[in-house]
């Protein structure tokens, strides 16, 4: 059940996911070098027959990229496979990304396991300091029947008017004894990036551990990614209403 009281559907005719992605910030055992490190993920086998390519961010000098607080944790290089999937890899941090169209959580948590297993395996003894799950949405006018961000469950006002035009609002909630989630809601015109035609709401729901979190044990971080995933739900869906929710579910 949704905070509000609405059973969460399982699953929408038409979801509104455009990326969803995981992170995993940690710091690699001393004995382990780095560029080993790269190589053994990229010869991880789901992996193998990705294309693999530089980012940007690897023309700057190891040292200057961990003294920076605001580069420390920019992969280095990717791994392709298509126009849809990506792995970003850097000294202290792994992103999965998914495009859409989306698999559906099944299949995307079983890529998510893979590549649990495979950071792991190729760095025994690695810490992990933080994990996200984030998934991004935009919710349209023929798709989904919003046409504008006055149709979600969300009430802004100023001085009793309410706000109704162009909006771009984030809070953050406790979801979690050790999880936080941020909600950001803005209307097209505040996004970068492409968005579908006919886009009236983004909406981006950001699950991620607090500040103290640590772990070596990959069971914790499975089992916080399945946590992670129903808050998110939980969190998108308290946007929708009720109406909203039932002409959207699959039946």
């Amino acid at each position: 059940m949704a905070e509000r009281g609405h059973p969460i559907p399982t699953k929408l005719r038409q979801d509104a996911i455009v990326e969803v992605l995981f992170e995993v910030r940690f710091n690699l055992p001393p004995n382990l070098l780095p560029e080993i490190f790269f190589g053994r993920l990229a010869d991880h086998q789901p992996w193998k027959n990705f294309t693999q390519r530089r980012l940007p961010t690897a023309q700057i000098p190891a040292q200057l990229l961990q003294v920076d607080p605001n580069l420390r944790y920019q992969p280095t290089f990717e791994l392709i496979a298509g126009n849809d999937l990506a792995v970003r890899i850097g000294a202290q941090v792994l992103s999965y990304h998914r495009r859409s169209p989306y698999a559906g959580w099944v299949r995307f948590k079983s890529e998510l396991e893979a590549a649990i297993d495979g950071l792991f395996e190729k760095a025994p003894g690695l810490e992990i300091q933080r994990l996200g799950l984030r998934y991004m949405n935009a919710l349209r006018s023929d798709v989904h029947g919003l046409n504008s961000i006055s149709g979600l469950d969300l009430a802004l006002s100023v001085a009793g008017d309410q706000v109704a035009g162009n909006v771009n609002v984030n809070f953050t909630t406790e979801v979690a004894q050790n999880t936080d989630c941020t909600v950001r809601i803005a209307t097209p015109e505040f996004v970068q990036g492409d968005l579908p035609p006919s886009t009236s709401a983004y909406v981006d729901v950001d699950v991620f551990t607090k500040e103290a979190f640590r772990t070596r044990d990959r069971t914790v971080v499975r089992d916080w990614i399945e946590l992670a995933h129903t808050k998110e739900k939980e969190q998108f869906f308290r946007l929708l209403r009720s109406e909203m929710i039932e002409s959207l579910k699959e039946k």
